[in-house]
């Protein structure tokens, strides 16, 4: 049996990669005054609420892989907002900190932020958005357990 266009639109890969899209999109408008990218945005977010968290954790709370994390935690430290410091008892472990300017911005761009959330789900009614986050939620967990079973079971 063949797939049709429509077919093709209503997958869930389909629907989701352009709500992605779309909600990027959204996220680079409002983002974008405050010279800030989602990524860099989420990883200031993670650092206001734990400072001093471990590049390892903070990717691990975002679901960024190390190496894109690295970037943007260079970038944000090249801009002054972000600062590494030594762990004080493992050498190898930098921590990490918003700095003051860090802090400020976070605080501005989480205005930001929030209208981001509202015009992304500006479309929908209170009772539709909280179906739609409990519906992402439990796909999202259910997939990273099925993927994290995976590549346990690949490692064994």
């Amino acid at each position: 049996m063949n797939l049709s266009i429509q077919d093709l639109q209503e997958s869930p890969g389909q629907l989701l990669r352009r709500a992605h899209q779309l909600s990027t999109a959204i996220a680079a408008e409002q983002l974008t005054p405050h010279a800030l990218t989602a990524m860099q945005f989420g990883a200031m977010v993670v650092l206001a609420e734990r400072p001093g968290i471990d590049a390892t954790r903070l990717a691990a709370l975002i679901a960024f892989d190390r190496a894109t994390l690295t970037g943007v935690i260079d970038r944000l430290e090249a801009k002054g907002l972000v600062e590494r410091r030594q762990h004080p008892t493992d050498r190898r472990t930098r921590l990490l900190y918003l700095t003051t300017e860090g802090k400020a911005l976070h605080k501005d761009a989480s205005k930001a932020a929030w209208k981001t959330r509202r015009m992304v789900f500006d479309p929908l009614s209170l009772a539709e958005r909280e179906t739609l986050v409990a519906l992402l939620t439990k796909l999202v967990d259910a997939q990273a357990a099925r993927f994290s079973e995976t590549l346990e079971g690949a490692a064994d």
